[in-house]
């Protein structure tokens, strides 16, 4: 046998004794400790609802529908005014949206995300109306299934608790769940 053929052998048996070998799961600890813990959204976190009109402090996207103006306000909502006068715009009153980033306006109806859903609102000048909410649009499902990193303690999601948006790093007493 030739030398290549031998160091060929032993280099092939050798990567599949380590392909075969599975790293062991560390102990898990009883002491509190850096680990990931899961950020919920339940759905009274989700509520749309309409306050009065208020200053705008973080303007986003502007759009204009008749006589609708509306205004993003970026985290917060969507304020609307009664735009009949460009020259003098009436603060109406406000859509509180949690977690609104972005929206959009297409055949009378607003687009707009509420944390990682989706949802579909009929606006007009007295009122508004939430016409379809497509939940967890936003959200890669296996994104927040387990935290960021690799070899990482963290707390294990309790789907009581709502659905998860994100993981924050925190000291935990004994995580419970472990991402290799």
């Amino acid at each position: 046998m030739k030398l290549t053929n031998l160091l060929f052998l032993l280099a092939m048996m050798a990567i599949g004794i380590s392909i075969s070998c599975e790293p062991a799961i560390p102990e898990f600890p009883d002491e509190a400790m850096e680990a990931y813990r899961p950020i919920y959204a339940n759905s009274q976190q989700l509520t749309i609802s309409k306050e009065s009109g208020r200053d705008i402090n973080l303007a986003g996207k502007i759009f204009v529908y008749g006589n609708v103006l509306l205004v993003n306000e970026v985290n917060q909502g969507i304020h609307v005014f009664d735009n009949t006068d460009p020259k003098k715009p009436i603060n109406l009153f406000f859509i509180s949206i949690p977690g609104n980033t972005d929206m959009s306006f297409d055949d009378g109806l607003l687009y707009a995300n509420n944390m990682s859903d989706l949802v579909t609102i009929k606006v007009s000048l007295d009122d508004f109306e939430v016409t379809q909410r497509f939940e967890g649009l936003f959200l890669d499902d296996n994104e927040y299934k387990y935290p960021p990193g690799h070899d990482v303690y963290f707390s294990c999601i309790n789907p009581e608790r709502g659905r998860v948006i994100g993981w924050e790093k925190d000291i935990i007493q004994s995580p419970d769940c472990y991402k290799r």
